[in-house]
């Protein structure tokens, strides 16, 4: 299915995978840090659970789709897709793993790519936030763990 004709919600979810894959290479790349990154994988794909449960209860129809909501979720998968590649291909280090995935934490951020969509439910906000919350989280351990190494 061409991008232009998925759902905003398949869009959305499609990405939080990729982003779980990135982090589950570097989890497999950096072994002193497996656990941090699986975590981190395995929450991504709880995100992508609860946006793809979204889109089975009917919500997507309270949702506004506009080209700027595709143009923003388009942006940060093929930066995820740039990286993807990288990871794959060549050497990180666990510095450089840390500030890609911070950058694309932040990109979800600053893109607001959670606050993007107009819900029409409590519920719908509240699954929203709590996605939002959850990144900033995660942009939150990534700078502590590159203070870590900066200190080292």
């Amino acid at each position: 299915m061409s991008e232009t004709k998925k759902s905003i919600l398949d869009l959305f979810a499609e990405n939080e995978l990729k982003i779980s894959q990135l982090y589950a290479i570097y989890s497999d790349k950096f072994t002193d840090y497996k656990d941090f990154w699986e975590n981190l994988s395995e929450e991504e794909i709880i995100h992508a659970e609860e946006i793809h449960k979204m889109k089975r209860d009917d919500f997507e129809k309270n949702f506004q789709e506009n080209n700027f909501t595709r143009g923003i979720i388009k942006y940060v998968s093929d930066y995820v897709n740039q990286q993807l590649e990288a990871a794959r291909d060549k050497k990180l280090t666990p510095e450089e793993a840390l500030e890609v995935a911070l950058r694309v934490e932040q990109s979800m951020l600053e893109k607001k790519c959670f606050e993007i969509f107009i819900p029409n439910y409590a519920t719908l906000k509240d699954v929203l936030d709590r996605l939002n919350k959850d990144t900033d989280r995660h942009a939150n351990m990534l700078r502590k763990e590159l203070e870590k190494i900066a200190k080292k």
